[in-house]
Formats: structure tokens, sequence, C-alpha cells
């Protein structure tokens, strides 16, 4: 009898393992963790997670890093989901003409005729600096931050640790 050589399941690559599972299908390039929760987790758990930072530190000190990161709260919308004063907010101008005006002097009969003539029937075009955005597209409104300042470490939250109640 000869022996049948063991198969194994090809080895997955490392960018898509857990960490890209983490993530989820979001298009997200960081992770943020709040300091706060992070210093307010059992020190067993503070050790775990320095020495997993420092490995990750040490392991691309030869790259150019950013100086520092500006990180800001925020809510999640849909464009064509927002309304005026959220597009206001986000700085979205939707255009309803497609870059056309309606001339100078017309009445309010006029105006709303000239309007229905011109309004594009697949709804507005949505632009913020100038770039044309999708209507289905995500973007960020500022929001404020549910967790509290770490304050020089005086912020403590009691973890409620085993579940996601």
């Amino acid at each position: 009898m000869t022996a049948v050589p063991e198969t194994s399941a090809p080895r997955q690559h490392p960018t898509n393992g857990p960490i890209h599972t983490w993530f989820g299908l979001s298009y997200s390039n960081y992770q943020v963790l709040h300091r706060t929760l992070m210093q307010s987790m059992p020190i067993e758990w503070q050790e775990r997670m320095v020495a997993c930072l420092e490995e990750l530190q040490s392991a691309y000190w030869h790259l150019e890093q950013p100086e520092c990161f500006e990180v800001t709260a925020a809510t999640e919308h849909i464009v064509n989901e927002m309304g005026d004063a959220q597009l206001k907010q986000a700085g979205i101008v939707q255009d309803w003409y497609r870059g056309e005006t309606p001339p100078e002097g017309l009445s309010a009969e006029e105006l709303a005729e000239w309007q229905e003539a011109h309004e594009d029937p697949e709804g507005p075009a949505y632009s913020r600096d100038g770039e044309e955005l999708d209507g289905h597209e995500r973007v960020l409104l500022p929001a404020t931050d549910p967790i509290q300042h770490y304050n020089r470490g005086r912020t403590y939250i009691e973890p409620r640790l085993g579940g996601g109640e």
C-alpha cells in the first residue's frame, strides 16, 4: 500500500485574513479606537493591546508615516436621502437642471413652466467642491462623539465583558 500525500487547504493570504474580515464590507482604511475605552479595559487586556501595537510599529519602522491624523466623529448619510440642511452642512449642491439656469425676468408662472420643461427626470445632480457625486454615495457629517474624552487618564467607563447585548 502506498502512502497518500496529505492535502491541506490552500494557505490564506494575510490580506484576506481576520483583519480584512473585521472591517466587513466597508471601504474603511483605518480602525479608530477610543482611548477612553481602551484604558478602561483590564490591565491584562491593555498589556496585550500594547504588545500588538508595538509589534505592528516595529514591523513597519522602515515606512514613512504621517506625523498625525485628525479624527472626527461623524454620521453616515446617503446623498439623495439627505434633507436641505444636511446637504448644506456637507457643502453639497443639488442641481435639478444640469447646469442650465432660467432666463432672467420670468414671472412666477413662466419660471414654473421653465423648471418643469428643464427638470432632469432622473433627479438632481449633486456636487461638492465642483466634483459630481452619485446620489447613492455615502458621505459623512460631523457629529458629537458619544464617548467621553479620556481627560488625561481620569475618565473610566466600566466595561461589560462577554457580550454584545
